[in-house]
C-alpha cells in the first residue's frame, strides 16, 4: 500500500483529497466521452477508483489515464464487447476483442462465479487480454457472493529469474480472497516480484529513490535510482532473491511461472515467451463454499482463524500483528471518509482531459 501523504504535503497542495464517488463519476464520464459504453465505463471507473480507495495508488487514476492514452492512440478499442468464445459446464475462455482489459476481466470473473453456482468450482481464462488493474478486485467479487475467489495475471518481461541477468517474466500477481463472518474478508493481493513495477514508475515520476533490492541493472547490480522506461537494461527481482544475488531461492520465480501457466498456457493466450507490451493474459476461479458446507460454519471458522493470527503477541508492542489485506482495508475505510489523495499533477491531467473532451469537472 502507498502511505498517506503527510499533513505538510496536503497543506502545500502537493496532494489533493478527492471524494471517491465524485472521482468514480468523473472517470466514467471521461471514458464515455472516449466512446466506451456507459456500462463498460462504469465498470472501468469502479475498478480503478477501488484501487485508489484501497491505497493501491499505482493501479488507480494514474492507470486510468494510461488507458485513456491507449484508447486515443488506438492500442485499445473502446467500442468492442468481450465475450465467451468457448465453455464447458465449469470453465470458460473469454476473448477481450482488443478492448479494455478490466472489462474483459470483469466478464471472466462473473462467468467463473456463474459456473461455480452450478458445479461448485468455476474458472475462466482470457486469451487476448490487456492490463486488468488491481488483481485483488476480482476475488472480492466472489467474496460478495459468499464464494472464495482467485485471480492471476501475467505480463511482458520485467523480472529476472533466479540467477538470471535478463528479464524473462512479468510481475505476475496472485490475488486470493475468502469471506468471513464478523471479521473482514481475508484478502491476499501480491506481485511475485519483490515490488510491483508501478511502484518503480511512481518513484521515478516523483523523483524518489527506490530501496536496494527492488531492481537491478543489466549486470545484476542493485539500482537505487528508478529507471524512467521499461526496457531490457534492468530488471525487477523476484520474491526471495536479494539484490546482490546472495540467498537466491526459487519461491517468487516459481510462483511467477505458475501464474504464467494458469494465465497464459492453460487457455492458450500466451505466456512470457509471447507477450508484447500491454498484453496481459489472466485466469479467474470461484469456489462456491455452500456446495462444500454451510456458509455460516465456514464464516465462523474464518473468524476464529483470523483472530488466531491477529491476537499473536507482537514482537514490538507498538506494532500489532496484521493480516494480508488489512492495510488496504484500513485505507478503504479512511479514504472513503476523507477522500482519495491525488497528486496535483495527476489531478491536473485528469481535469485537462475532462475539459478537452467536454465533460463536466466533478473533482
Amino acid at each position: 500500500m502507498t502511505s498517506e501523504p503527510t499533513v505538510e504535503q496536503i497543506a502545500a497542495g502537493e496532494f489533493v483529497r478527492v471524494d471517491g464517488t465524485a472521482l468514480r463519476e468523473q472517470m466514467a464520464r471521461i471514458f464515455v466521452a472516449l466512446r466506451v459504453s456507459e456500462d463498460h465505463a462504469a465498470t472501468t471507473a469502479d475498478i480503478l477508483v477501488a484501487s485508489d480507495l484501497r491505497g493501491v495508488d499505482t493501479h488507480g487514476v494514474v492507470t486510468g489515464l494510461r488507458y485513456m492514452e491507449q484508447i486515443e492512440t488506438g492500442l485499445i478499442d473502446p467500442t468492442v464487447t468481450p465475450h465467451v468464445v468457448r465453455e464447458s459446464l465449469g470453465s470458460a475462455v473469454v476473448s477481450n476483442e482488443g478492448g479494455l482489459g478490466v472489462v474483459g476481466a470483469h466478464l471472466a470473473m462473473r462467468t467463473a462465479i456463474e459456473k461455480a453456482r452450478v458445479t461448485g468450482i468455476g474458472h475462466a481464462g482470457i486469451v487476448d487480454g490487456r492490463h486488468i488493474g488491481m488483481v485483488g478486485y476480482y476475488p472480492l467479487m466472489a467474496v460478495g457472493q459468499d464464494m472464495i475467489g482467485m485471480a492471476v495475471t501475467n505480463a511482458n518481461r520485467s523480472v529476472r529469474p533466479a540467477r538470471g541477468a535478463d528479464p524473462r517474466f512479468g510481475t505476475n500477481p496472485i490475488a486470493f480472497a475468502a469471506p468471513a463472518g464478523e471479521e473482514r474478508p481475508f484478502v491476499l493481493d501480491m506481485a511475485t516480484s519483490t515490488v510491483a513495477s508501478g511502484k518503480v514508475r511512481r518513484a521515478h515520476a516523483l523523483g524518489l529513490p527506490i530501496p536496494r533490492g527492488w531492481a537491478v541493472d543489466g549486470n545484476g547490480q542493485p539500482l537505487e535510482t528508478p529507471p524512467g522506461a521499461r526496457d531490457t537494461s534492468w530488471a525487477l527481482t523476484p520474491i526471495g532473491e536479494s539484490a546482490d544475488g546472495e540467498g537466491v531461492n526459487y519461491k517468487g520465480y516459481g510462483l511467477a511461472v505458475m501464474v504464467d501457466i494458469l494465465a497464459g498456457v492453460l487457455a492458450g493466450g500466451g505466456s512470457s515467451v509471447d507477450l508484447d507490451y500491454g498484453s496481459n493474459m489472466a485466469w479467474f476461479m470461484a469456489i462456491d463454499i455452500g456446495k462444500m458446507r454451510p456458509i455460516e460454519g465456514f464464516k465462523a471458522d474464518m473468524d476464529r482463524l483470523i483472530r488466531y493470527f491477529a491476537e499473536t503477541r507482537p514482537s514490538d508492542p507498538s506494532r500489532p500483528v496484521i493480516l494480508p489485506g488489512d492495510p488496504e482495508a484500513d485505507a478503504f475505510e479512511y479514504r472513503s471518509k476523507v477522500g482519495v489523495p491525488l497528486h496535483r499533477d495527476t489531478l491536473a491531467t485528469l481535469r485537462t482531459r475532462a475539459q478537452t473532451l467536454g465533460t463536466p469537472l466533478l473533482v
